[in-house]
């Protein structure tokens, strides 16, 4: 019902929150494709391994956000505030290094100059322009069209990027579409750059193709 808020039911195995700890290991799922152990929240990126004893599972961002994990660093007990900074510099890192790795993939062995350009643009700005988007996404639908494109940001808060993407021809911009937040499709949606075929559907229409590669970071 509107407005209602859903509440989890955590598992009985879990017992109490407080008497798991983080082990800073993070995985990234390229393919959205992973669950929380803690609140069973199926499609998430990101999980974060926690433990308590011999038992170890993986909890959503949402999760290890809420509860109150212990923290360790060089054998120092952080607080609840120092272990969310850290934790945050771990998840910034691993974004970083999963995209780097993508497009290094996907550009290997290219002598194009506009392809090989897409890793400099990201290496300045850790976003992509729609155009670098565009050129990127067609090399990953032949290299490995499981990669969910939501893992790359794409600029469009400036009028010279949404213009970027509305110069876009239609099957370019049907590419860079699924990589754009819900916000972003409204405003172009606004725009009326929109490709067609997606616009008659809602912006929020995508089709995404089954794919269970991670890509796992240790503290």
């Amino acid at each position: 019902m509107p407005g209602s808020v859903h509440r989890y039911t955590l598992p009985t195995s879990v017992g109490r929150p407080d008497q798991w700890s983080f082990t800073w290991a993070l995985s990234d799922d390229v393919a959205f494709a992973s669950c929380c152990d803690f609140c069973g929240q199926a499609n998430q990126r990101l999980t974060y391994e926690i433990r308590r004893d011999s038992d170890l599972r993986w909890v959503c961002q949402r999760c290890a956000g809420r509860y109150s994990f212990g923290a360790m660093l060089d054998q120092l007990t952080l607080t609840a505030s120092d272990a969310h900074v850290h934790l945050n510099g771990l998840t910034m890192r691993i974004k970083q290094q999963t995209c780097h790795d993508i497009i290094r993939k996907a550009v290997a062995g290219s002598g194009d100059t506009a392809t090989l350009e897409i890793s400099l643009y990201f290496d300045r700005n850790l976003q992509l322009s729609p155009r670098h988007a565009a050129l990127l996404f067609a090399l990953l639908d032949e290299v490995d069209p499981g990669i969910d494109k939501r893992i790359f940001e794409i600029q469009l808060r400036s009028q010279a990027h949404q213009r970027e993407y509305g110069d876009l021809d239609s099957a370019a911009r049907k590419l860079v579409w699924p990589a754009l937040t819900p916000q972003q499709q409204k405003r172009i949606t606004a725009l009326g750059f929109a490709p067609r075929s997606l616009s008659q559907r809602g912006p929020n229409s995508q089709t995404r193709a089954p794919h269970h590669a991670a890509l796992q970071l240790p503290g």
